[in-house]
């Protein structure tokens, strides 16, 4: 299981648009969010806007905006469907002052990143190439060098760690009949979100295979406990995650099927 590169640290930050400007919001699609970033039917419910504006056939800004209309985050995706960041991208605090900035390459950070605290002072200085983290520095509000150093990112936690996580699938999981019938196996790529509050949502297999064996994966990720919410940057924020589940038929499903039977 690991955290997708292009959603790592970037659920939180939607690019740039100008809430109530027309033009802008032309030709995008504009959504609802609550304080924990879950979205909501309406405005009325909402904390924050998120407004997607299409500059290319492919991919263009994301934009997140606090309720008074502030801009919260600005980020450029060469792909929509892929999750593929790229360019610039920036996220803020309310009171307009940059929180952090980055540059991505081909869906994952280059570069500098930078994080800062309300007042400008600097908090964080990392260096990445390609994703790779080159080399972190912390500090506090003091301005001074924290060890040991605070990574970007936190991933959520499931209850008793990695066992306990395969052991609540394998509960849930099900080997579906028509599966059974036709000894299909194989392995299938599950990705979902676990949000600010530790729920489990947005379920979706990556790359659709066996329609039998993906519904029943999807049907026993979404059946999963709370996790212990990611954090970035010490925020709590929805995280993306990948979790592989094997389907493998048995040696006499297989001589059944062998046999037409």
């Amino acid at each position: 299981m690991r955290a997708f590169a292009a959603m790592l640290l970037l659920l939180l930050l939607w690019g740039p648009c100008v809430q109530g400007q027309q033009a802008c919001i032309q030709d995008s699609l504009v959504d609802y969010l609550d304080a924990d970033f879950v979205r909501v039917a309406s405005p009325k419910q909402a904390f924050y806007t998120r407004v997607k504006q299409y500059t290319t056939a492919a991919g263009g800004t994301w934009s997140m905006y606090y309720p008074g209309g502030q801009q919260r985050s600005a980020v450029t995706y060469a792909s929509f469907r892929r999750l593929t960041l790229q360019g610039p991208a920036l996220d803020r605090y309310p009171n307009g002052a940059t929180k952090l900035r980055y540059e991505a390459d081909d869906g994952v950070v280059h570069g500098y990143l930078d994080g800062f605290y309300p007042d400008g002072t600097r908090k964080r200085r990392d260096l990445y190439d390609h994703g790779r983290l080159v080399k972190g520095q912390y500090f506090g509000p003091d301005g001074q060098p924290i060890e040991p150093y605070l990574s970007l990112l936190q991933q959520p936690a499931f209850p008793g760690g990695l066992a306990a996580l395969t052991a609540a699938i394998q509960q849930h999981l099900v080997y579906p009949a028509d599966a059974v019938r036709s000894a299909a196996e194989g392995q299938v790529m599950v990705s979902f979100t676990v949000t600010a509050r530790g729920d489990v949502t947005e379920v979706r297999v990556l790359r659709p295979g066996n329609a039998w064996l993906d519904a029943a994966a999807v049907a026993a990720v979404r059946q999963l406990p709370p996790f212990e919410p990611g954090r970035i940057d010490g925020e709590r924020m929805p995280i993306g995650m990948l979790v592989p589940i094997t389907f493998k038929a048995s040696g006499a499903m297989k001589t059944l099927r062998s046999l037409g039977l």
